[in-house]
């Protein structure tokens, strides 16, 4: 047995406004406040950069990027220095 929610409103008399939570509509409230888009191609994100500018939550770095997951393999391994350590003898 389906469940009719707009019946069940009905006879209960509840008259709340319809609240549109559709990704549709979450994009047209974005797009409206110049609020930057969530998702984009590196192309698109150029484009609204130059079209808008770079937001400053765009510029904040969450955590600063020293080194990379091989470097840190190769640290954690004995491995860090220079040349190639691992095609050694």
């Amino acid at each position: 047995m389906a469940v009719n929610h707009k019946r069940i409103k009905e006879i209960l008399g509840e008259t709340e406004a319809r609240a549109d939570t559709s990704l549709q509509s979450h994009s047209l409230r974005r797009a409206k406040g110049r609020q930057p888009p969530r998702t984009l191609t590196p192309f698109e994100w150029e484009q609204w950069y130059a079209d808008n500018g770079v937001p400053e939550e765009h510029l904040k770095m969450s955590y600063p990027i020293t080194e990379t997951s091989w470097q840190r393999l190769k640290r954690c391994l004995g491995l860090a220095g220079t040349g190639d350590e691992l095609g050694k003898p």
